[in-house]
């Protein structure tokens, strides 16, 4: 649906019920225009809120966005410190592991070997 039929649309369907309205309203004609009068500056300021709403929606995503960046680059950068630390702390207690294995190898291999 392109935009112009869709906001034709939209106007033939405003005037439509505005005159579907006005002939089936059971107030008088100036009641009626009082009404209408009263109501549309009600729903005026209702736009106007919500447009100052939206602008300050947009504005809190955009600081959240800016922010999440900057906390997200922060996290990253502790994580892989913290992954250097933890390979630094753990090399030494690898090492003594693999030569405690290759002893543990050569023993069985010894028992294997007498076994025999």
């Amino acid at each position: 649906m392109s935009a112009k039929s869709f906001l034709t649309g939209v106007i033939i369907g405003g005037i439509a019920a505005g005159v579907t309205t006005l002939l089936s309203t059971p107030m008088s004609g100036k009641e009626a225009r009082k009404t209408i009068r009263d109501n549309s500056q009600t729903i005026l300021t209702d736009i106007r809120e919500l447009q100052v709403n939206i602008i300050d929606i947009k504005d809190s995503i955009t600081t959240a966005t800016v922010e999440g960046k900057a906390i997200i680059s922060s996290f990253i950068e502790d994580l892989k410190l913290t992954l250097n630390d933890w390979k630094l702390e753990i090399k030494p207690h690898q090492e003594q592991l693999q030569i405690e294995l290759k002893e543990l190898e050569s023993t069985v291999n010894e028992l294997e070997s007498s076994l025999k």
